[in-house]
């Protein structure tokens, strides 16, 4: 399960994203001069949602909050979407456009449990995306009190994203063999993505292999 990732996009190339949708593309105070870096769960990634007649470069904390109340662990991938969780539970982020957003990475990572440490796989694509969803929500989450680095668990109001998993390809398999994350790389993948609905579903699907390399971090 894909729990860390790094994203190197420029907003140059975001911006070149959205041109190609026919969209103009907002910021905010945080993602006016984004800089390159590793997003981990439970930690604060950009993610471009729809926003007015375009798209908002936002930063989100990654990860879902957790199925019960018991577990405190976020949920940072989407894998089964016929279960009571999604179809009932979250059917309106699942499916609503307003909640779709694109994650953009550069490469992710899967832990290699034989070598005992991450192994990297990246598409080669200047502009690559997770297939995401994003949702507002209350409650307790780990935040940084009083402008101190270390963080406590604080009742809050935040925004969160997670994305879309499937079946692992032939180079993802061998290192972790139950899941990899759904990939877009082209303009219409991203523009059917953000549309909604039961149809854009079927982009859950495995990245082809021949189009995807293991790399060192």
């Amino acid at each position: 399960m894909c729990n860390l990732y790094r994203h190197d996009m420029s907003l140059q190339t975001l911006r070149s994203v959205a041109e190609e949708m026919q969209l103009p593309l907002f910021t905010t105070p945080a993602t006016g001069n984004l800089e390159p870096g590793y997003v981990g769960a439970d930690q604060d990634g950009p993610i471009l949602r729809p926003h007015k007649d375009g798209l908002e470069l936002a930063m989100l904390r990654w990860g879902f909050p957790p199925a019960t109340a018991k577990t405190k662990t976020p949920i940072t991938n989407i894998r089964n979407l016929e279960s009571r969780w999604w179809k009932d539970v979250n059917r309106e982020y699942l499916l609503e456009p307003q909640y779709r957003c694109l994650v953009p990475f550069t490469r992710f990572a899967e832990w290699n449990a034989k070598a005992k440490e991450n192994a990297w796989f990246e598409t080669g694509y200047e502009a690559a995306f997770f297939a995401g969803i994003w949702r507002p929500w209350h409650g307790e989450r780990l935040m940084p009190v009083d402008g101190q680095k270390r963080r406590q668990r604080v009742e809050t109001h935040i925004e969160l994203f997670a994305f879309l998993t499937t079946e692992p390809n032939d180079i993802v398999k061998p290192i972790h063999p139950k899941a990899m994350p759904v990939i877009l790389t082209s303009a219409d993948e991203c523009a059917e993505w953000l549309k909604g609905g039961e149809t854009s579903l079927a982009l859950q699907r495995t990245y082809p292999a021949n189009s995807m390399s293991l790399v060192n971090a």
